[in-house]
């Protein structure tokens, strides 16, 4: 731990204890992980271990033949199928990396496949709203190819290009159907007409979505040839001002929802955010950053744990927030391993 966590000295976290937590609780991906990304020590024999893990090898197996996943009640649905194949891939996706897989694996080589099967010729990924454009999915899709090593894929950075294409004019962003008239959006929603019609462009001038812009960023924050670019940092900004607040749109609109931190990361919220604004280049002598940091540190449990936000959170859940708030804590370079 240096001394620039003097400026939040009162805050300052236990982290001597976080770590006895976790080494004590066993936990071979949160090991794994403890010290390839956190104490940067060797990992051979927890990488290896990981290639028998339960959990891996019960999501591997229930891969379909397309490369995706998909829960069995809504295989065959016309309407729910492929927004399902798509929430389920992704949600695969991440906890397989947490798993150490890599694109050396068929299994992942063909997960990659199938979710450039959801690209269309603009460059979004699309589905998961129907023929709707989705920039949530979309940078969802985005971050995890790049924790894949594909950040340099020319198909990738089309969909990044996309995203810089279709920003509101305050420069963050938006789900477009959102920002049209509910009834003129529920002519829409009928089978024959998401076959046929166009998707909606976003009324740019309506006020960004700090839901989507955070989960925009992460898929920025993840690519080390987007992470610099001086649009991403000024969205970032106005992420900061949006801390604590309400959402402009009904989803996750309340304010509280900064408060549920979850892993993995899926919508926005403070250690979500805090993890993205780290990357790209925010730091602590940032006043809205800070502010966010601290209430993210008193959070810390007297056992040196965080907890996630889910009711329904289980110990493994707390694991792996504790773990992204090291990676936090380290980013911030207060860390040292």
């Amino acid at each position: 731990m240096n001394n620039k966590f003097n400026k939040s000295e009162e805050m300052k976290p236990n982290i001597n204890k976080t770590i006895e937590f976790l080494l004590a609780r066993g936990n071979l991906p949160i090991l794994y992980w403890l010290k390839k990304a956190i104490l940067e020590v060797p990992v051979e024999r927890e990488f290896k271990n990981l290639q028998k893990f339960a959990a891996r090898i019960r999501i591997l197996k229930s891969q379909r033949e397309n490369g995706g996943w998909c829960p069995k009640e809504h295989e065959g649905n016309p309407r729910r199928e492929k927004t399902y194949y798509i929430v389920e891939t992704l949600h695969n996706a991440y906890r397989l990396h947490d798993y150490a897989c890599t694109q050396d694996l068929e299994e992942i080589q063909k997960m990659i496949d199938f979710l450039f099967s959801t690209q269309t010729p603009e460059g979004d990924f699309r589905g998961a709203y129907f023929n709707e454009y989705a920039p949530t999915y979309h940078a969802m899709t985005l971050e995890v190819l790049c924790l894949y090593g594909l950040d340099g894929d020319k198909r990738l950075q089309k969909g990044f290009r996309w995203l810089m294409r279709n920003r509101q004019a305050d420069g963050g962003w938006v789900i477009p159907y959102r920002t049209i008239d509910k009834s003129e959006l529920s002519k829409r929603y009928t089978l024959d007409a998401q076959r046929s019609i166009k998707p909606l462009k976003p009324d740019e001038s309506k006020p960004f979505s700090h839901l989507v812009t955070g989960m925009v960023l992460r898929a920025m924050a993840a690519s080390t040839t987007w992470r610099k670019n001086k649009n991403v940092r000024s969205a970032g900004e106005l992420l900061t001002k949006r801390f604590f607040e309400p959402d402009k749109y009904e989803d996750r609109q309340q304010a509280r929802f900064w408060e549920e931190i979850n892993y993995p990361f899926w919508a926005t919220d403070v250690l979500s955010s805090l993890d993205s604004l780290s990357k790209l280049g925010f730091t602590l002598e940032h006043p809205r950053v800070i502010k966010a940091f601290d209430w993210l540190m008193k959070k810390q449990e007297s056992q040196g744990y965080w907890k996630a936000g889910s009711k329904k959170a289980t110990l493994e859940d707390h694991l792996w927030i504790t773990l992204s708030v090291l990676r936090v804590i380290k980013n911030f370079g207060l860390f040292d391993a």
